[in-house]
């Protein structure tokens, strides 16, 4: 394989009450495929087994003999019973079986361990086994030959160090702590206050990366929290202000994506977490038989290609349990997934490598070229020339399809993943499934049709300069940002559902205009500051004669955007300063008018053509429409 370095990449997978037990040789395949995400430095998965042992299974890297290290368990009291060894060369894992009413002084053997730099436990559970060591996946994989074993619930996860060293094992994923396994992509900028508290409650040594203090956290919290809680006080969306006070010191931040899987009263979790910006990957999916999270929609369906698959939404959370099925789906409005086939084609793109689909098609030496099997491939149409190629493409493109594109038109016959159509300055793309996050990034001409729904900053830094202009136009919905910091083109939503909207509509925007069907909720439009910021510079007003009571009475629970557009003269000049208004564009809700109907005749005919769809209807429709001022 041609390595490019990514980032980490995640897989989880949780079986149906009523469902067989999950192959670990699908889990190694399905992290093996995003390979390119990872590096040497680490690979690890986890599986859970629900069951009713009278014992833990400890497993500790260790550098010294068995010997020494039953000595050092027994002299804290605690039998070890079998011993399960694994040969890393300089390092040895040892996994011993501990009855239940004997681990009371666990956390202080780690302790002892880590701090006399002989080794660390770094598995502990009754239904949890970790296994975890250097290498790419399928190294792993064979190390411990996870390829024969089955489990209820496993994850899996592949490295690309950011925090700490990657030369022994204690850095890999999957991290945990009593039934608690945790893997993680992104980086915690939250890590020192984490740890500090951490402290408070006696831990006393970590590994020294962020990821391994997510295991702890969670384990403390459900001491006290019901798991719906938890994830919010992990995630700062605990409602509560007395809870979110006094634990501060759990809360993640960063650009992160999380799985955590536990067991809890006979029954197994599988939890996905990501920031409330989205800046790492996820998808989410269902089957018949399994619960799916994923970093890419190639993982999931290697498995099952007719799997549900959908998105999540940023700052958002997804539950599911073996018994209990789906307690947050991590999205509202989730819609069915759709899978084509072509008749004819050209190209078989499976056993590609992810990055050499290009040069396929270029040796076709065919002007239109039917590609079938498209599984994750990153980079498609980056080597192509300006020659007006066609291309049908069916299956789900990865990262980065279509940047740069000149002249060439594309038909998408399924899902993209994200950053695609970066820079694009000409042609069409068509996709016929959804899109990722930032879509048409610094778009500049031409044409992007999207059937479904797109991610995070959709249209981001749009621009539009002489006789070039682009359009984006979604059948669908949007999540958060759409059209930030756009200075040209046309963005034309249909979707009017409001659960189908994301928030800072237009923030940063300096020119274009974005074209929502309906009217929206003036809270999604641009940066806006919350109410109680809105009430103190309200009261700031008021106490300086600029507005009068009854205009601080009638305004104060209201959003910026009312505030705004209902100010008298004497406050405008300080409220333009206070409120920050250059982040929160201009709105109307009205009919097209006679330019816009006509520019947009057209394009609107013609999406309808291509994707099926019935929107010229709409066009005589009001719409809400955001500019970057009047």
């Amino acid at each position: 394989m041609n390595y490019s370095p990514s980032s980490c990449g995640l897989f989880g997978i949780l079986r149906k009450e009523d469902s067989d037990k999950i192959k670990g040789s699908k889990v190694a395949k399905s992290l093996d495929i995003i390979k390119y995400r990872g590096s040497d430095k680490g690979s690890g998965y986890a599986s859970f087994n629900l069951n009713h042992n009278n014992y833990y299974s400890i497993k500790t890297f260790y550098r010294g003999s068995e010997e020494e290290l039953r000595h050092i368990f027994t002299e804290k009291n605690m039998e070890t019973l079998d011993c399960v060894v694994e040969d890393f060369g300089n390092i040895k894992s040892y996994c011993f079986n501990i009855s239940l009413d004997n681990i009371n002084h666990i956390d202080e053997i780690n302790d002892d361990l880590w701090l006399n730099n002989n080794g660390r436990v770094y598995s502990i559970g009754k239904s949890l086994n970790v296994f975890k060591g250097v290498g790419y996946p399928l190294d792993v994989a064979e190390q411990y030959n996870i390829y024969d074993k089955y489990a209820d619930m496993w994850l899996a996860h592949t490295r690309q160090p950011t925090n700490s060293p990657g030369n022994y094992p204690y850095w890999s994923h999957p991290f945990s702590s009593f039934d608690i396994a945790i893997v993680h992509n992104g980086d915690i900028s939250s890590f020192g206050s984490n740890r500090e508290y951490l402290k408070s409650l006696g831990i006393k040594s970590f590994v020294g990366t962020d990821s391994e203090v997510i295991a702890y956290l969670f384990r403390e919290l459900l001491k006290k929290f019901d798991i719906t809680d938890t994830v919010k006080i992990l995630s700062n969306s605990i409602d509560d202000p007395e809870i979110k006070y006094k634990y501060r010191g759990s809360v993640l931040d960063g650009p992160y994506t999380l799985i955590i899987s536990y067991e809890d009263n006979d029954d197994l979790y599988m939890v996905c977490l990501t920031d409330n910006t989205k800046l790492r990957p996820v998808i989410l999916g269902e089957d018949e038989h399994n619960y799916y999270i994923a970093s890419e929609e190639n993982q999931i369906r290697l498995i099952n290609e007719n799997a549900n698959v959908w998105s999540m939404e940023p700052g958002s959370y997804f539950i599911a349990s073996m018994k209990r099925g789906i307690i947050s789906s991590g999205r509202q409005g989730i819609s069915e997934s759709t899978t084509y086939n072509p008749e004819k084609y050209d190209i078989d793109a499976f056993a590609i490598d992810y990055n050499k689909l290009d040069q396929s098609i270029l040796n076709t030496d065919k002007d239109h070229v039917i590609v079938k099997n498209v599984f994750g491939h990153r980079y498609i149409g980056m080597e192509f020339p300006d020659k007006g190629k066609k291309l049908d493409l069916y299956g789900y493109c990865g990262n980065c399809l279509m940047n740069l594109n000149i002249n060439n038109y594309v038909n998408v016959y399924g899902n993209v993943a994200d950053d695609c159509c970066d820079g694009m300055i000409g042609g069409k793309v068509k996709i016929h499934g959804n899109a990722g996050d930032v879509l048409a990034q610094a778009f500049q001409n031409g044409s992007i049709y999207v059937n479904g729904s797109v991610g995070n900053r959709a249209g981001l830094q749009m621009r539009a300069y002489t006789n070039f202009k682009p359009y984006l136009i979604i059948n669908g919905g949007f999540d958060d940002y759409l059209g930030e910091y756009m200075s040209g083109g046309i963005i034309v939503s249909f979707s009017n559902t409001d659960q189908l909207m994301g928030k800072y509509i237009g923030s940063g925007m300096i020119g274009g205009k974005i074209i929502i069907r309906g009217k929206i909720n003036k809270n999604r439009i641009g940066i806006q500051t919350d109410m109680f910021m809105n009430k103190n510079i309200l009261k700031s007003l008021y106490n300086e004669s600029l507005i009068d009571r009854k205009f601080y009475s009638k305004m104060k629970d209201k959003n910026i955007v009312d505030i705004l557009e209902n100010m008298p003269e004497e406050g405008k000049i300080y409220t333009d300063k206070l409120f920050n208004k250059h982040e929160i564009p201009f709105y109307e809700y009205r009919n097209l008018n006679k330019n816009e109907q006509g520019e947009l005749r057209d394009i609107i005919k013609d999406f309808d053509i291509e994707m099926g769809t019935d929107n010229m209807k709409y066009l005589h429709s009001k719409f809400t429409i955001i500019t970057a001022g009047k």
